[in-house]
């Protein structure tokens, strides 16, 4: 590596620092830290997020020290005869955070790249309870719940509730169904004063009204 590729190498990585840095200064009253000072006015939150800048955006979460909760799920593909293994988000554009709620704390998030929103509607942003989170924690740590039995009769129009994930109790109207090994929903949501359409979700985590 020439003299002048040295620099360039060496700019970039300032730069990048840098960045890092501002990020974290952005979020700082966000941080576990300051979460830590206030436990019981903390709260869980869910982010709007590109579906495509998810793990990006996670990558910033976890280099500003805020606490998040992003479950994966495995899934498997054939390319050219080979078996490839890749993780994705099992919701899709959704990413759950925990912070004490303020304005500079909803501005800091706000302005990430890659981030849209708060999921909320009329009645604002909407809370995530605590025992919703605490079973996806347990959920990371072993098992599967998308491997329950699905139900079968499930189709286009039914109404059902959410009984798994960050918007669990929450109720919705089945727009589409697509049958596959792990068969999975879209859904439009409208309760609580949440209204949000969830383009994937797996329909192990519905249950039909």
């Amino acid at each position: 590596m020439g003299q002048a590729d040295k620099i360039r190498a060496y700019r970039i990585a300032a730069r990048q620092m840098k960045m890092a840095h501002s990020r974290a200064a952005l979020l700082q009253s966000a941080s576990i830290d300051s979460t830590a000072r206030r436990p019981a006015d903390a709260r869980w939150y869910c982010l709007f997020v590109n579906p495509g800048r998810v793990f990006a955006v996670e990558n910033v979460l976890r280099e500003a020290n805020v606490e998040f909760c992003l479950p994966r799920e495995k899934v498997v593909s054939m390319h050219r005869g080979r078996k490839i293994e890749r993780e994705r988000a099992m919701f899709p554009g959704y990413l759950p955070v925990r912070f004490v709620p303020s304005a500079p704390a909803f501005q800091a998030f706000k302005r990430m790249s890659g981030v849209f929103d708060f999921v909320g509607g009329i009645d604002g942003y909407y809370s995530i309870p605590d025992k919703h989170i605490q079973r996806l924690r347990l959920w990371e740590t072993g098992g599967d719940p998308t491997r329950v039995e699905t139900d079968k009769t499930m189709a286009e129009g039914d109404k059902a509730e959410i009984i798994f994930g960050p918007f669990a109790g929450l109720r919705c109207i089945v727009l589409a169904v697509k049958w596959s090994r792990q068969a999975r929903a879209r859904v439009l949501v409208r309760d609580k004063g949440v209204e949000l359409e969830i383009q994937s979700i797996p329909l192990a985590f519905l249950q039909k009204l």
